[in-house]
């Protein structure tokens, strides 16, 4: 065993020792993917000895309440990273097929616990199908697959008015004194109302200021006390004009109650749909044709993408079309694939699709070229090799229900409020929709989004 032990760091010890100046960018790449390989497999292995030493109740013994406090505290790790693995080994023993699915270098760890959640709660769903389905996700895209698993596979007995009202019971804010004249802000929220928080937020940013060196998160901590001093002043007003808006992509027959699919906002939070049906209460509904609808294909009557163009986009790419972006559709610029003056480009929706900033760039770099319509796009990169860019919105999401994933992540000090073509010229960027959107119009629950605000 103490061999075992020690031979743990003898390869890496050869891997320290190699000169990295001399390697190709390919030897680097492959070199950092197989480390992580490596890593992966090492945090299983660890989680899993983590669970058994907790089964044997281990950590009471030297004087700690658990594994993961006796990892943080002898291993100089963080508690979050300990409780992390503490809880992969767990999710590992209790869910065989999770445990196949890592063991098999289908789902990553990171995976593998972004669905663990799902797998210990209650659910009427198979497991199993839902791990199959989720092979090769990210994590968001796993915890996405997750959340509508549970949506469309409740506990028996469960309504969606139980389900939305023991999601609202979870919410909560907390304020807590540092003792260094900061205090930490945290708490929970339902997606649907942290979304509307972190849109009136954006709205409250606006654009990108020259000489602003502010970080992201500095803005928002910034436009929360903004708001909140206008609230102290008086300034925030009631009404029902001129209001921001959040848009959600849901079926109709979900949303008439015929089947109980959650909905998407369009940066892919997932919103049960008992809690779209309370929103329309007060919705302006506005229906998305995705067919063979006119207005969609307008030739080269003129290069701007119009708004039905831009919400078809929206829905249909998801955002930023480049590979493994997670760049939200309102942060995105609408590009022809074949370029409007050199290539005599049409402005027809299978001929347009989204980009972020660096994407749209790229992609008009020498030596790389994109393949087929918007439906079935590639692109070849300079140096050969071809990788499909699949749209991943809520209308091209896999037929197997638990497979949506969703790119939940928010970018950083992205450009947001306009969508440009190559040449410069400015598209308004509206949110995206589906078979139905909806410009929800709240009084005092604003719901915003950064492009209309």
């Amino acid at each position: 065993m103490e061999a075992a032990f020690a031979s743990i760091g003898f390869e890496l010890d050869g891997l320290a020792a190699l000169d990295l100046a001399v390697m190709s960018g390919e030897q680097l790449q492959r070199g950092v993917l197989a480390m992580q390989a490596v890593i992966d497999r090492e945090r299983v292995i660890q989680s899993r000895w983590l669970a058994e030493a907790d089964e044997r109740n281990i950590a009471s013994a030297a004087g700690h309440r658990d594994m993961a406090s006796w990892l943080a505290a002898k291993g100089k790790t963080s508690k979050g990273a300990a409780n992390k693995q503490a809880r992969l080994g767990k999710a590992l023993n209790a869910h065989p097929e999770l445990a196949d699915a890592v063991d098999a270098g289908t789902l990553s760890p990171d995976a593998a616990d972004a669905l663990a959640p799902t797998l210990d709660g209650e659910h009427s769903g198979n497991t199993l199908e839902l791990v199959q389905a989720c092979a090769g996700a990210t994590p968001d895209q796993a915890r996405a697959a997750g959340h509508r698993f549970r949506e469309l596979n409740p506990p028996s007995g469960s309504t969606a008015r139980d389900r939305e009202e023991e999601l609202r019971q979870k919410r909560a804010l907390r304020f807590s004194d540092n003792g260094d004249g900061t205090t930490r802000v945290d708490g929970t929220l339902t997606n649907l109302d942290a979304r509307t928080v972190q849109d009136a937020l954006r709205g409250i940013i606006g654009k990108p200021l020259t000489g602003d060196d502010r970080t992201f998160d500095q803005k928002m901590a910034d436009a929360l006390v903004q708001l909140c001093t206008a609230q102290n002043n008086g300034q925030v007003k009631g009404g029902r004009s001129n209001l921001p808006t959040i848009l959600i992509t849901i079926d109709i027959n979900d949303l008439n109650g015929n089947t109980n699919g959650p909905g998407y906002t369009s940066r892919g939070d997932v919103i049960p749909a008992e809690a779209i049906r309370n929103m329309t209460w007060n919705a302006n509904l506005q229906r998305v044709l995705l067919d063979d609808s006119m207005p969609l294909d307008i030739g080269r009557a003129s290069r701007l993408a119009t708004d039905s163009q831009w919400r078809a986009l929206a829905v249909r790419d998801g955002g930023c079309r480049g590979e493994d972006c997670p760049i939200p559709p309102e942060w995105c610029e609408v590009d022809h694939i074949d370029e409007w003056h050199a290539q005599h480009g049409f402005t027809d929706i299978d001929r347009l699709v989204l980009w972020c900033i660096f994407h749209h760039h790229f992609r008009h770099r020498p030596g790389v070229e994109l393949i087929g319509d918007a439906n079935n796009l590639a692109i070849r990169y300079p140096d050969g090799r071809i990788v499909p860019l699949p749209p991943r919105g809520p209308t091209h999401a896999s037929k197997n229900p638990q497979r949506n994933p969703s790119t939940n992540n928010d970018p950083r000090n992205a450009h947001n409020h306009a969508s440009e073509d190559t040449d410069g010229a400015t598209h308004a960027a509206p949110p995206s929709g589906h078979t139905n959107l909806f410009d929800t119009h709240a009084n005092t629950n604003a719901n915003t989004n950064s492009d209309a605000a």
